[in-house]
């Protein structure tokens, strides 16, 4: 989403038409078995079919973004897992997908999609125990992987995927181990528009001492569910980070960041505390600010699953000095908390 509204001003600025794509798929995997709590599932293969519509950007604007033509695009999905416990998905996701290089007249691109689904079986202690990777009916997808499409004829490509695919709650409700899968897809596409894919511009070196740097300070405020407890629990979090811009839309961070954990019995807040150091990388897009950032513990007031952390974010800037945004918490595979988040700048 964030690409595609770039991307749609840049094209705006340029005056051109985005070339337009429909393509279908089925797609066959196997289910990742990422704890000794899901041994059971072992072997199961989904198998799903999905349909594509997206948009090809080419104008200088969006060039400049990754260096391509960006694809950016709505994936529909129909996934039956393989198991009478596990169910079945439904899925809608928005997706980018830039051409990383073109080898052989064939086009491979990076493919990564987020969005929501459906899910038809979530667990239940009566009627459904057996499924302890989710337990309510909507949740939110993740995908990444790559894509060749080979040009069979003037408009029709054959397409193949390699896919991570990942399905959870983002650690609301509990049980939540989430779903796992790779995969593989054959399907076709078709390009819609007649028109050519315009030779790329020629861009100026990215000049980094103009590149955003600084301090933040973030407010962050989550809600969880912990393992074993029904009540819902806040989490609240300040984190202190130095940013810096080292090229056009790429960055890296460092600081420290601690969290209450009101779910922690015990009226000591040391057993309900955390400090962590985190490094991460950023994509800077515009106003749009994307981190994949990784933490490891200092100090533990409690037992963790895991003594390091990821932490995806999402932030956008309403002025110069001020963010609003939201993160997601993860130890390995397993999200935490869900959070928002509020950074000042100086």
């Amino acid at each position: 989403m964030l690409l595609f509204w770039q991307s749609s001003a840049g094209q705006q600025a340029d005056e051109r038409n985005s070339i337009r794509y429909m393509s279908g798929a089925l797609h066959a995997g196997q289910l990742q078995i990422h704890s000794s709590k899901i041994e059971h599932f072992r072997g199961v293969m989904p198998v799903g079919f999905g349909l594509d519509f997206s948009w090809k950007f080419t104008s200088s604007g969006a060039y400049e973004l990754c260096r391509c033509y960006p694809l950016l695009g709505v994936s529909l999905n129909y996934w039956d897992f393989g198991h009478d416990a596990l169910g079945s998905a439904v899925s809608a996701l928005f997706y980018v997908e830039p051409v990383l290089f073109s080898p052989w007249g064939a086009d491979l691109s990076l493919k990564t999609g987020l969005g929501v689904s459906y899910m038809d079986n979530p667990h239940d202690e009566e009627t459904n125990p057996e499924n302890i990777v989710y337990s309510t009916p909507v949740a939110f997808p993740l995908m990444a992987g790559l894509s060749l499409d080979y040009p069979v004829a003037d408009r029709w490509a054959v397409r193949l995927s390699a896919m991570f695919q990942h399905i959870s709650n983002g650690g609301v409700n509990q049980p939540n181990l989430g779903i796992n899968y790779t995969t593989l897809g054959f399907g076709v596409s078709y390009k819609i528009d007649d028109e050519r894919i315009p030779f790329h511009p020629e861009l100026d070196s990215f000049d980094a001492s103009v590149g955003e740097r600084g301090f933040r300070y973030r407010f962050i405020a989550g809600l969880k569910e912990p393992e074993g407890i029904e009540d819902k629990a806040s989490v609240l979090g300040l984190m202190a980070e130095y940013h810096d811009q080292f090229a056009r839309i790429n960055g890296w961070s460092a600081g420290v960041m601690g969290e209450l954990d009101t779910s922690r019995p015990g009226s000591l807040s040391f057993k309900k505390g955390r400090l962590s150091a985190v490094a991460g990388h950023h994509f800077i897009l515009g106003r749009f600010d994307f981190g994949q950032i990784a933490g490891v513990y200092l100090l533990r007031g409690h037992s963790t699953h895991s003594p390091w952390f990821q932490y995806y974010t999402l932030d956008y800037g309403l002025s110069d000095l001020m963010e609003v945004g939201v993160g997601l918490k993860a130890h390995g595979k397993v999200a935490e908390y869900l959070g928002v988040r509020l950074s000042f700048s100086f």
